[in-house]
């Protein structure tokens, strides 16, 4: 049997994974509102109600490039939808699919999405935070221009730029 604090343990790194990307999903909203009209054409007011779903207070990445006029294909649509899936899974559905018969097979497969979803979502920060050096590079003169925070980022804008030429993307 596999040791209950350790699968808490592994839950625990999964929350903290999930709350990391959406930090850094928080900080391409705090950009793209700090340099709204003057960078990207759009007011904030403008920004935040035409990027939100009807009737929800989330975002979508789609809808930003979108109202940002940059290139659709841009979007990672697929993964995007399926980190959305698992991170709902596991926010709403976890205990009840994984841990509420406490046998032996559930918890492991409890163990084995926390991994799982920590990679996933070690990716998507990776690809947020690329994103977001992206955005910072269209308006700043040069890579030594911009905020120390996102330089130490250059790893990420690689995996960005990476995994979109890996979708084909020109």
């Amino acid at each position: 049997m596999v040791d209950e604090n350790f699968v808490y343990s592994r839950i625990g790194m999964a929350l903290v994974s999930a709350q990391r990307v959406e930090f850094v999903a928080g900080q391409i909203l705090d950009h793209l509102v700090e340099f709204d009209k003057s960078v990207y054409g759009v007011t904030t007011d403008e920004f935040l109600s035409k990027s939100a779903k009807p009737g929800k207070a989330t975002k979508t990445l789609g809808q930003i490039f979108v109202m940002l006029n940059l290139n659709p294909k841009l979007v990672i649509e697929d993964d995007l939808n399926a980190y959305r899936d698992m991170r709902n899974t596991f926010v709403h559905g976890f205990w009840r699919k994984f841990l509420d018969k406490k046998t032996e097979e559930q918890t492991k497969m409890a163990v084995e999405f926390c991994y799982e979803f920590g990679r996933f979502s070690e990716r998507m920060e990776s690809f947020f935070k690329g994103f977001l050096y992206f955005l910072s590079l269209r308006h700043e003169k040069d890579r030594d221009s911009l905020d120390a925070e996102i330089r130490e980022w250059d790893e990420d804008f690689g995996f960005f730029i990476t995994t979109l030429q890996a979708k084909n993307i020109q």
